[in-house]
C-alpha cells in the first residue's frame, strides 16, 4: 500500500516533467520552423532581385513599397479622430510616405550593392549572422537567460539534420551547417551576458532590437522591391514561361495540378479563416471598448486620498487643456439602499451634473424610463439635520434597471438611502442615517455591474448628503482620440500642477483586453498552422513536379541553362501558388468579413436558431472589424510560407545533372 501511496505522486511528477518537456520541443520546432521558412524565403528574394534589370520596374516597386509602409505605419504616429484635424492628418501621412519613400531608396541602393559584390550563399549567410545576432542582444534585454538557452535548442537541431542529410549538398549545405552552429553559440553567449548589471543589459537589448529593425528595414523597403521589380523584368523570359506551362495540367500531369489546386485552396483557406475570425474579435474588442468608453471618460483627474477643493476653476482649466473635448465633475460615496420588501443592497452613489455629464459619457443615451434632468433638485433644497430635504419635492436618483429589478421598485417610487455614519449619536455610537430619495429614471449599462454598483444624483445633494463641504473626488474628461487619452491626461496634470494625477479608461479593464489580446494571438497561431500544412503540401508538389520533369530539366540544362534559371522557374511556381492563394483568401476573408450580417441572417432563417441572443450577449448580430496591418500581416506570413517552400525543392531540381536525367529516356 505504501509502495502504491509513493506510487501516485511520481507519476504525477513524471506526467508533469513530461509535458514540460513537450512543451520545450514543440516551441523549439516552431521557431525552427519559422526561422528556416523565414530565411529560405529572403534567399528565394535575393534570388529574384539578382534579375531586376529596369530601372523603371525598380522605382515603381519601390515608390509601391514606400506607399504601403507609409499606409500600415501611419496609424502608430496617431492624431486626433475630430474632423477638424482632418489636414493635419494629410500632412502625417505624406510625411510618414516621404520618410519611407527616401528609405526605401536608401536601403534598395544597399541591397543592390550587397547583390553585386557578394555571391548569393555568402550573402544569405552574412544576413543570417547579423540577423542571429540581433536577436541574440535582443534577448538580453529581457534578462531571462533561460529563453536564449531554449532558443538556442532550434539551431542545433538545424545543424543535427543538416549534418545527418550528409554533404552532400556541397558549399551551400556546409554554409548552412556553420550558420547553425554560429547561432547556436551566439545563443548561449546572450544567455551568459544577461548576468551583466541592468543597465548594461537595457543597453545591449536595445542596440538588439535596433539592429533587428535595420535589418528588417533593408528587406522590407530594399530586398523586396528588387524582388518584385526581378518579377516584372522575368514576364517575358523564358522561365515565366516555363513556370507558366508547369501549373497547366497536360495528360499524365493532372494528378499533380490537382495537388496544386489543393495547395491553392490551402492557403486560401488559411487566410480566409484567418482574416475572418480576427476580423470577429477585432469587432468585439471594438464593441465592448466602446460599450465601455460609453459608462466611462476617456480619462479621470483626481487627487490621491483627498477631494478637490475650489473645483470650479480646476473643472475650467481642464476643459480649457489642447485635447478635452469636454469635461464633468463627480463625487462618488459609498451607501446602502433599501428595497420594498427590505432588501438591503450595497451601491456607490455617485454624484454628477446632469447638463455636463451629456458630453462626456453616454449614461443619456442608455436611460430607459424618466430623465437625467429630473435630478435637478427643486430651489433651496438642502440636506435636514433629520434626513429630509427642506424642499417639498424628494431629491431624484437614477438607478440601474437589474437593481431596480432586485429591489422590486420603479420610476417614481422611494428609495432608501442608508448611510453608515452621521446619525444621530447612541450609548453604541452614532446612528446610521436613512433619507429617502424619488427613483426619476432607469439605465441599462452594457456591463451588468454598472447597473447593480452605481447609481446617480446631483452633485450638490451628494455634497450634502456627505457633509463634507463643496467638494468633489475628480473630473471625467473627453479627448478627440481615446488613444491618446493617457498623453493628454499627463499633458493635463502637468498644467494643473501639485499632486493630480490622471487615469485612462485602459485602467480599469486591463485584465479583459489583455485577455482578448491573448486570445485573438493564439488563435492566429492555430489557424496560421492550416498555411504551414498547405506549405508542406507545395514542397511535396513541387518535388514530385520535378521527378515528373527530370528529363525536362536535364535538356534545358543540356542546352547551357545554368543551375539559377532552373532555381528561379521552380521558384516562380512556388510562387505564383502562393500569390494565387493568398489572393482568393484576402478576397475571399474580406467578402465574408464585410458581408456577415447577412450570412448570419441567411443561417439562422435556414436553421431557425437565434446564434446571437441579446438578451444573452447584448448583441444581436456578429460584430467585424478589418484591421489592414493584420491583414499585412497575415499576406506576408503566407507569402513567407509560399517562398521558403520552393527553396529546397528548387535547389534539388538544379542539382540535376543532363546524363542522369536522360538516362532512362
Amino acid at each position: 500500500m505504501d509502495a502504491l501511496d509513493g506510487a501516485f505522486p511520481a507519476s504525477l511528477t513524471l506526467g508533469g516533467v513530461t509535458a514540460l518537456v513537450s512543451i520545450v520541443l514543440l516551441a523549439v520546432g516552431i521557431f525552427s520552423m519559422g526561422a528556416v521558412y523565414l530565411s529560405s524565403a529572403v534567399i528565394v528574394l535575393d534570388r529574384f532581385a539578382r534579375v531586376s534589370q529596369t530601372g523603371t520596374a525598380r522605382w515603381f516597386s519601390g515608390i509601391l513599397a514606400a506607399w504601403f509602409a507609409a499606409w500600415l505605419a501611419h496609424p502608430f504616429f496617431r492624431v486626433e479622430l475630430d474632423p477638424a484635424h482632418s489636414e493635419r492628418w494629410i500632412t502625417n501621412f505624406w510625411s510618414v510616405f516621404l520618410i519611407a519613400l527616401i528609405s526605401a531608396a536608401v536601403a534598395m541602393n544597399i541591397v543592390q550593392w550587397g547583390l553585386r559584390t557578394r555571391e548569393p550563399s555568402r550573402l544569405a549567410s552574412s544576413v543570417g549572422r547579423w540577423a542571429g545576432l540581433g536577436a541574440a542582444l535582443a534577448m538580453v534585454g529581457l534578462g531571462r537567460a533561460s529563453l536564449p538557452v531554449g532558443l538556442a535548442l532550434a539551431p542545433i537541431l538545424i545543424f543535427v539534420v543538416l549534418r545527418w542529410r550528409g554533404s552532400r549538398g556541397g558549399s551551400g549545405m556546409d554554409a548552412a551547417q556553420d550558420l547553425a552552429l554560429r547561432l547556436s553559440v551566439l545563443f548561449f553567449v546572450s544567455a551568459g551576458l544577461t548576468l551583466l548589471p541592468g543597465a548594461a543589459v537595457a543597453v545591449i537589448g536595445r542596440l538588439g532590437v535596433g539592429l533587428l529593425g535595420v535589418l528588417g528595414i533593408l528587406v522590407v523597403l530594399g530586398l523586396v522591391p528588387l524582388a518584385i521589380a526581378g518579377l516584372m523584368d522575368m514576364r517575358r523570359t523564358a522561365e515565366w514561361f516555363i513556370a507558366r506551362r508547369y501549373l497547366i495540367a497536360r495528360r499524365r500531369q493532372v494528378f499533380i495540378s490537382a495537388i496544386t489546386g489543393i495547395c491553392v485552396l490551402g492557403i486560401a483557406a488559411g487566410v480566409w479563416l484567418i482574416i475572418v475570425v480576427l476580423s470577429v474579435m477585432n469587432g468585439f474588442e471594438q464593441t465592448w471598448r466602446e460599450e465601455i468608453l460609453g459608462d466611462r471618460a476617456h480619462f479621470v483627474i483626481e487627487r490621491p486620498d483627498r477631494p478637490i477643493r475650489s473645483w470650479q476653476a480646476v473643472l475650467d482649466q481642464v476643459r480649457g487643456s489642447e485635447g478635452v473635448v469636454a469635461a464633468s465633475p463627480y463625487l462618488e460615496t459609498d451607501v446602502m439602499v433599501r428595497g420594498r420588501s427590505g432588501e438591503i443592497q450595497s451601491v456607490r452613489l455617485r454624484g454628477i451634473d446632469p447638463l455636463a455629464i451629456r458630453d462626456v459619457n453616454s449614461l443619456d443615451e442608455k436611460i430607459l424610463a424618466g430623465s437625467l434632468e429630473a435630478l435637478h433638485p427643486g430651489p433651496d433644497q438642502s440636506l435636514l439635520d433629520d434626513g429630509e430635504f427642506s424642499s417639498p419635492a424628494r431629491p431624484g436618483i437614477l438607478i440601474g434597471s437589474q437593481l431596480a429589478a432586485s429591489l422590486g421598485l420603479g420610476v417614481d417610487d422611494l428609495l432608501t438611502v442608508i448611510s453608515p455614519f452621521g446619525g444621530p449619536p447612541t450609548p453604541l455610537g452614532p446612528a446610521p442615517r436613512l433619507i429617502h430619495f424619488q427613483i426619476v429614471g432607469l439605465f441599462r449599462a452594457s456591463a451588468y455591474q454598472y447597473e447593480e454598483i452605481f447609481v446617480y444624483a446631483d452633485i450638490p445633494v451628494v455634497q450634502s448628503f456627505r457633509r463634507g463641504g463643496d467638494v468633489i473626488d475628480g473630473i471625467e474628461s473627453l479627448t478627440t482620440d481615446y488613444y491618446r487619452s493617457r498623453a493628454v491626461g499627463e499633458a493635463v496634470v502637468s498644467g494643473l500642477g501639485g499632486d493630480f494625477r490622471a487615469r485612462d479608461w485602459k485602467e480599469y479593464f486591463p485584465a479583459f483586453f489583455q485577455a482578448l489580446k491573448t486570445e485573438r494571438v493564439m488563435m492566429a497561431v492555430l489557424l496560421t498552422m492550416i498555411m504551414v500544412v498547405a506549405a508542406f503540401i507545395i514542397v511535396a508538389t513541387l518535388v514530385m513536379m520535378i521527378m515528373e520533369k527530370s528529363s525536362d530539366i536535364a535538356i534545358l540544362k543540356a542546352m547551357g541553362a545554368e543551375d539559377a534559371v532552373i532555381e528561379r522557374i521552380f521558384a516562380l511556381e512556388g510562387t505564383m501558388i502562393g500569390l494565387l492563394g493568398t489572393g482568393l483568401g484576402v478576397l475571399a476573408g474580406l467578402a465574408v468579413t464585410y458581408r456577415l450580417r447577412w450570412i448570419q441572417d441567411r443561417i439562422e432563417a435556414w436553421t431557425g436558431v437565434d446564434a446571437l441572443p441579446s438578451s444573452v450577449y447584448q448583441l444581436s448580430t456578429l460584430p467585424s472589424r478589418v484591421d489592414p496591418v493584420q491583414v499585412a500581416s497575415v499576406v506576408a506570413i503566407a507569402m513567407i510560407l509560399s517562398l521558403g517552400a520552393t527553396l529546397l525543392p528548387s535547389w534539388q531540381g538544379a542539382r540535376i545533372q543532363p546524363a542522369e536525367g536522360l538516362r532512362h529516356e
